[in-house]
């Protein structure tokens, strides 16, 4: 019960737009260009927050930035979660700010619990996001990702339903057709 009023007050009080990353802290993530965006966002809507889910050899780094950057009480990065699941659900938008992705699942993750999504672009995020149909996808540099964001939170952002039965037997075939 303590884990569950700390977990709702902490990170999803209603007043905050909450935006949430789920990846491995390293390069090709890229969570620096994500914070370094979200500064721009939080700066206009101060009722925000950014949840970062993972681990990985740039955590000390992405610490050193959200404390340059005055932004302790609004970035949190919360480690490796065993079940990540409670804070995607609860959180208002997923956003991938990722270089390059094999097969982006922490995306396909979001879509599932019917969750906005914003990603920069690499060929994967046109696969699962079909070309924008399911998600919004950014230039891959700080502003447009900024600008994406406060878009999200002025004006929300609507997509079709993700269909992910159609979208797991369409990548079953392409997996077969190259075997």
């Amino acid at each position: 019960m303590i884990y569950k009023y700390y977990f709702e007050n902490a990170y999803f009080q209603n007043r905050f737009k909450v935006f949430i990353n789920v990846a491995r802290l390293s390069i090709e993530k890229d969570q620096e260009k994500l914070i370094r965006a979200f500064k721009d966002v939080n700066t206009k809507y101060p009722n925000t927050k950014l949840i970062i889910l993972g681990d990985g050899p740039l955590k000390e780094k992405l610490e050193n930035l959200i404390k340059k950057l005055k932004l302790k009480k609004s970035v949190f990065l919360l480690g490796r979660i065993s079940n990540p699941y409670p804070y995607l659900k609860k959180a208002d938008c997923f956003v991938m700010s990722s270089n390059h992705e094999g097969q982006g699942l922490a995306m396909i993750e979001a879509l599932i619990l019917k969750k906005p999504v914003i990603s920069t672009n690499f060929s994967c995020a046109y696969d699962v996001l079909d070309s924008g149909k399911y998600g919004l996808i950014v230039n891959n540099n700080i502003n447009c990702l900024a600008e994406a964001m406060k878009k999200f939170i002025s004006q929300g952002l609507k997509f079709n339903t993700f269909k992910y039965k159609e979208y797991n037997e369409k990548a079953m075939l392409d997996f077969y057709n190259i075997i």
